[in-house]
C-alpha cells in the first residue's frame, strides 16, 4: 500500500499497516479489546504458519501479495499448521523470479527486513532450517500434547475413509505474507501455550 516509492506492506485480510524501520506490530482482538491478544477460543493474534513446504507454497501462491516470513514474540498459541502471536513483524520477503525485484528492495528497506531471492517452496523450506527458523513437527507435537495428537491422527483416518467412499462413488455412476507470512523466530526464551497448557520453549536446536 502507499504510492510509488513509499509502499508499505500491509496484513491480506484487514489491510493493517505493518510499522516500518523494524517495528513490531500489536494484535488487538476487534471483538472483545478486554482480553490481550491472542486468547484461547478466540481467533485474535496475529496468524503465520509454520515453514513447511505446504505453507511455503501456499504463501508464494498468493497473487498480488508480498510472500514473506514474519517474526513471532510474546504470547504465542500454537496450533497444528501455524500460530497465533501477540506481537510481530516482518523478517524477510521472498522474492521470486519474474517479481518486481525493485519493489522488494524498496520494502525490505523500508522495513528492516532481509529480501531472500527463492525458485520455488523448497527453497523457503531450507533458507528457514538452515537457519532454525520456526518450531519443527516435533516441536509442534510436544507443544499439542499426546491427547491432541491421537485425536488428529483419529480425524485423518475418518477423514481418508470418507474421501475413499466419495472417490467410489464418483467413479461408479483438485491458500494467507508481508502478507499472512511464514512464522520465523529464534527458540523463545518464554514460555509456549499449547492445547496441553503452558509448556518450556522447545530446546536449540
Amino acid at each position: 500500500m502507499g504510492a510509488h516509492g513509499s509502499e508499505r506492506l500491509a496484513a491480506p485480510h484487514r489491510r493493517t499497516p505493518w510499522p516500518d524501520g523494524g517495528n513490531w506490530l500489536t494484535a488487538r482482538c476487534e471483538r472483545d479489546p478486554q482480553h490481550e491478544a491472542p486468547a484461547s477460543g478466540c481467533a485474535c493474534g496475529i496468524h503465520a504458519w509454520h515453514p513447511g513446504r505446504r505453507s511455503a507454497k501456499k504463501v508464494l501462491g498468493m497473487r498480488w501479495e508480498i510472500p514473506g516470513v514474519v517474526e513471532c514474540a510474546g504470547a504465542v498459541e500454537v496450533h497444528r499448521e501455524g500460530l497465533r502471536a501477540e506481537r510481530a513483524r516482518p523478517y524477510a520477503l521472498l522474492l521470486l523470479p519474474g517479481a518486481n525485484a525493485a519493489r522488494a528492495e524498496r520494502l525490505a528497506a523500508a522495513h528492516a527486513a532481509q529480501l531472500v531471492r527463492v525458485d520455488g517452496a523448497d527453497d523457503v523450506v531450507a533458507w528457514c532450517r538452515e537457519r532454525g527458523l520456526g518450531l519443527t513437527p516435533a516441536d509442534v507435537d510436544r507443544l499439542l500434547g499426546p491427547e491432541a495428537l491421537a485425536a488428529e491422527r483419529a480425524a485423518r483416518r475418518r477423514r481418508r475413509r470418507v474421501t475413499g467412499l466419495k472417490l467410489g462413488a464418483v467413479t461408479a455412476v483438485v491458500a494467507a505474507a508481508l502478507a499472512g507470512g511464514i512464522l520465523a523466530f529464534d527458540p523463545p526464551d518464554h514460555r509456549l501455550f499449547g492445547r496441553s497448557g503452558w509448556v518450556d520453549p522447545p530446546s536449540e536446536r
